[in-house]
């Protein structure tokens, strides 16, 4: 499968990061959601959010509960090309964080995300 997304640039400050993204209108997961209107799978967003903070970690992520999900905007590859992905995490106990993210552009949110993730190992 062709990549769903790719990372033009990342400014990663200890816990926390910004992602520069480009979704890929061209990926296969468009022919089933939807070719006439390509719209972005909200658990593809979900993924693309966790990969961004496994960079930040350092390490390989696991979602253990998701507490809060959003989607305030609709996504598309053909309506939001570029999109910025700030990634905050949080420690917890036992090799454990808060995750918080956001996917949006300049001031605007489209998706936000707050989940419990552990180490996966």
């Amino acid at each position: 499968m062709k990549a769903y997304y790719s990372i033009a640039n990342s400014n990663i400050d200890g816990l926390t990061g910004i992602f520069d993204v480009r979704m890929n209108p061209d990926c296969e997961v468009y022919e089933g959601h939807f070719p006439d209107f390509k719209v972005s799978p909200g658990v593809c967003n979900i993924r693309m959010m966790l990969e961004c903070a496994e960079r930040v970690a350092q390490h390989t992520l696991r979602i253990q509960t998701i507490s809060r999900c959003r989607f305030t905007t609709l996504i598309s590859p053909l309506t939001h090309p570029e999109l910025e992905i700030h990634i905050e995490l949080q420690p917890k106990e036992n090799q454990a964080y808060t995750l918080n993210a956001t996917i949006g552009k300049e001031a605007e949110i489209y998706q936000l995300l707050k989940a419990n993730v552990v180490l996966d190992e």
